[in-house]
């Protein structure tokens, strides 16, 4: 049956959060520090509760959820940051979902959050619209749910003319750039003070401003881009068979969005 795209509700988190895990669950190290699992009903109220409290203070975004008009299951979702201005990113996202206070735990937590955030604090200035997560069930990959959640969003930044960013894994990597997006850095996160965590990979990917702007490449446009060698390190990957394999051994790393849901 054909998908509804349409914005998402607070009535829509319970099941939302639900794709969400059932998309990322467990094979996305990053997404488990964000949302900590098991998908038990006590996990999935504690991130449902999360996301709607950051719902309700941030202005700037918009949940959208894609449903099967057949059976009014929401088989995708994903949210969109618009800010028409510079929005204010010194404050800190102080980690106190995971682990016990003080733990290693907690720490490795903070540091994953700290070093991504900072990127988007250095790289993502002036106005602009941010695609902060995106996902699909595996049971609805290939439905073109995930183009429409990505389609949503250029539009808002071509309507404002603005550039737009994403972070990506590696074989999420073609929907974004059927969409504008170019790979600007190839990001790995390993810190010496824990030598047995896995390596988290992901892809900075940017989107110039076009649309309603004079489709002139500006400064600001350029915010993003950074480390080209890394960008050529992906690029080569890419040539490989099977880039699966180029991730963690199994095309996952722990980054927001899901993949093969073109």
């Amino acid at each position: 049956m054909p998908l509804l795209l349409s914005i998402a509700s607070e009535a829509d988190m319970d099941e939302l959060t639900k794709t969400q895990f059932a998309a990322f669950y467990p094979h996305e190290v990053f997404h488990d520090i964000l949302w900590p699992g098991p998908p038990t009903s006590e996990n999935l109220a504690k991130s449902k509760n999360r996301q709607l409290a950051w719902m309700a203070a941030d202005g700037h975004s918009t949940y959208l959820k894609v449903t099967d008009t057949g059976t009014g299951e929401i088989v995708a979702g994903a949210k969109w940051c618009v800010y028409d201005k510079d929005p204010n990113r010194s404050a800190v996202l102080t980690v106190d979902w995971y682990g016990d206070e003080g733990s290693e735990d907690r720490a490795y937590a903070q540091y994953l959050i700290d070093e991504f955030n900072g990127r988007r604090t250095e790289r993502m200035k002036g106005s602009y619209c941010l695609l902060d997560i995106c996902f699909c069930n595996p049971t609805h990959h290939r439905r073109g749910a995930g183009a429409q959640l990505v389609k949503w969003g250029c539009d808002r930044a071509d309507e404002m003319g603005v550039q737009a960013f994403v972070e990506a894994t590696l074989t999420g990597r073609r929907l974004y750039e059927k969409h504008g997006f170019v790979v600007t850095e190839a990001v790995d996160l390993k810190a010496e003070r824990w030598p047995d965590r896995p390596l988290i990979q992901y892809l900075f990917m940017h989107r110039p401003a076009r649309g309603k702007g004079n489709g002139k490449v500006t400064e600001d446009d350029t915010n993003g881009v950074n480390d080209l060698k890394s960008v050529e390190r992906v690029n080569e990957a890419n040539g490989v068979a099977d880039v699966d394999v180029l991730v963690n051994g199994n095309g996952t790393n722990g980054v927001y969005d899901a993949d093969g849901h073109a």
